[in-house]
């Protein structure tokens, strides 16, 4: 009877060895980069105020009607560098506005910026951080807030976003 020729070597030259080797050792890396990731990354997914936000609900929909009965409407577009911002509007209004940009699952990445007056229906504006993220919930509305726009920005879009009265 032959011998086989892998049993006078050392351990670390078996195959079956790393083989079994192998998946504990990547359930223990994919364990860390989990807890890593974990721990990095806030989880902004409720509010702390959804009660009183679900009582404002009522004001948030007639800011909605009223946009509708104005028949205001209006274009959104991001400048080549990631920050800058400008609106064009369907019809003039009095005020400066605001633009509230929310991701949909990251708070803290959210951004508020007042858009100045510059020309009759187009406003500009400066955004503190570019937007690194595909995906937005977009409000826009007056200083007043009494009417409001809503839309969702998919960035990876070349076009200009439309904004509309959400009913």
């Amino acid at each position: 009877m032959e011998k086989d020729p892998m049993e006078n070597q050392p351990w670390y030259k078996h195959y079956h060895v790393w083989l079994l080797i192998l998946f504990p050792a990547a359930a223990v890396i994919g364990g860390i980069n989990m807890l890593f990731q974990a721990i990095k990354t806030d989880d902004g997914l409720v509010s702390d105020d959804y009660y009183k936000e679900g009582q404002e609900i009522n004001s948030q929909i007639h800011r909605d009607t009223k946009a509708a009965a104005l028949g205001l409407s209006g274009q959104l577009m991001l400048g080549e560098d990631g920050q800058s911002v400008r609106i064009q509007l369907n019809k003039a209004v009095k005020d400066d506005l605001i633009l509230k940009l929310m991701h949909p699952t990251r708070a803290g990445q959210d951004q508020t910026v007042i858009l100045s007056k510059q020309a009759p229906q187009f406003y500009a504006g400066k955004l503190k951080n570019a937007l690194t993220q595909p995906r937005w919930q977009v409000e826009l509305s007056d200083t007043t807030l009494q009417w409001r726009l809503k839309a969702e920005w998919k960035i990876s879009d070349a076009e200009a976003l439309a904004l509309t009265p959400v009913l």
